[in-house]
């Protein structure tokens, strides 16, 4: 049951790692088109922003450095995506063969994706969430998808060291 439970996870996880990776495939796919055209986005996301801290942030500095969230954006979505899938697949097919050391590095680096992730989400969900019920509803769902794969991965990060804790325990 264990094993059918971690497969089911690392399946949503995939799920989660191609809608960032597909998300940031299609922003560096305009050729500069998502960068460019981020103020404007910016702007529209403000005008009706219910959260006044928010919309000062879009009009100010998210805007003043349109180019650099737009590229932070586009790329954060490509490697949280990279990271997720690979980690999943890694954790389903390889796992076993390699060492402890190497499955805690990789779950550090899924931890990395998961929480770039979890951040995107709340970004976007605090910016955008106004405009529609499926933007405020899709981020809350990934964002709490990513907090649950969180705590899992931090399992696999610190298994090792549980299981050497158990092992110096008298019987």
């Amino acid at each position: 049951m264990e094993r059918m439970a971690r497969i089911w996870l690392l399946l949503i996880q995939i799920v989660l790692g191609y809608e960032w990776l597909r998300g940031g495939l299609e922003k560096l796919e305009t050729g500069g088109g998502f960068v460019k055209a981020l103020p404007q986005t910016l702007a529209r996301f403000a005008e009706k922003n219910p959260y006044p801290w928010m919309k000062s942030f879009l009009t100010g500095p998210a805007t003043a450095n349109a180019t650099l969230f737009g590229n932070l954006v586009q790329w954060g979505e490509l490697l949280a995506g990279l990271g997720l899938i690979a980690g999943a697949l890694y954790l389903l097919f390889l796992a076993h063969r390699l060492n402890g050391v190497l499955r805690r590095v990789a779950g550090i680096l899924v931890a990395i994706a998961l929480l770039g992730g979890m951040i995107m989400n709340a970004a976007f969900g605090l910016a955008a969430g106004h405009t529609s019920p499926s933007t405020s509803g899709i981020n809350l769902v990934m964002f709490f998808s990513q907090l649950m794969l969180l705590g899992f991965w931090i399992g696999v990060i610190l298994q090792p060291v549980e299981e050497r804790i158990l092992e110096r325990r008298p019987a």
